[in-house]
């Protein structure tokens, strides 16, 4: 019984985080036709998910903003303390972000896709230690939160670094010697689905090429400080750090999510929810 809770106990603390990845994966490894059914559920699902990050990480900015700056009895701090605009461009650029991931995971060879699981139990690791460290400096109301916005950038530039790596390692297609247009016309080959999701597949496999295409011309000519070789490198990181940036973030507000629905959970009638998170174990 023991060794069973001890299997079950950190599954049923991150399990949110391991179900997200597992949604991903399922929907980005489908067929034509359910994904492009899926697409815009997913798509909202994924844009929600990182906006709860996104907005937690302002609003802990905002309100230290306005404990420095203003007075308690300041009427400017209902209007400045942030509302529907604030949520309205936090949705915008979520689902910008949303999209850009969900595309790119289709695109996704399945050799990189240990790296995106393997950022799961990173993050995990990697935030125990953060608070432990944190807990004897930051207010414990606001240590969760803190935590989670001091994860967000290491940990995707440690995913990014690995996915332009894995995207260096993985084999391309020989595009040594053909005009742009003809790179494209030859190799672009999925996508060949109607739907939103098949244009912006499309669209995705173009500036994929257009990379390849770039970088491996340049590589040929020696002319590794021209402008086609800048071009290839900054798709290649744009992309990868994109990605990488708002598969983190997803995870994070995910975590956000789980850790809100908990606090409304142990709240009891009439009586404030409580000011710290008890989750200090990985």
């Amino acid at each position: 019984m023991t060794g069973r809770s001890v299997f079950f106990r950190p599954l049923r603390r991150h399990g949110h985080l391991a179900l997200a990845a597992l949604v991903l994966l399922g929907w980005s490894l489908s067929g034509e036709g359910v994904a492009g059914m899926l697409f815009v559920p997913i798509w909202v699902l994924a844009t929600q998910l990182i906006v709860a990050g996104s907005l937690e990480a302002s609003r802990l900015r905002r309100r230290a903003w306005l404990g420095q700056y203003l007075r308690d009895d300041s009427p400017w701090r209902r209007w400045l303390a942030g509302g529907v605009l604030m949520v309205l461009r936090h949705q915008f650029v979520g689902a910008l972000l949303a999209l850009v991931l969900l595309v790119d995971l289709r695109l996704l060879a399945l050799a990189e896709w240990p790296l995106l699981l393997a950022a799961l139990p990173v993050m995990v690791l990697a935030r125990h230690r953060l608070r432990r460290r944190l807990s004897r400096h930051v207010v414990a109301e606001h240590l969760p939160a803190v935590t989670r916005r001091l994860l967000v950038m290491p940990i995707s530039a440690l995913l990014a670094l690995a996915m332009v790596l894995a995207a260096l390692w993985l084999p391309q297609p020989w595009l040594v010697g053909l005009v742009w247009e003809e790179a494209i016309t030859r190799h672009l080959v999925v996508g060949e689905g109607g739907g939103l999701l098949g244009v912006f597949e499309r669209l995705a496999e173009s500036a994929e090429l257009t990379r390849q295409w770039a970088m491996q011309n340049a590589v040929e000519r020696f002319a590794l400080a021209t402008p086609l070789a800048v071009l290839g490198w900054l798709v290649l990181l744009l992309t990868q750090g994109a990605v990488a940036w708002a598969y983190v973030r997803l995870l994070v507000g995910a975590e956000a999510l789980r850790r809100e629905g908990r606090s409304l959970r142990r709240k009891p009638s009439g009586e404030p929810a409580p000011t710290a998170d008890r989750e200090t174990r990985p």
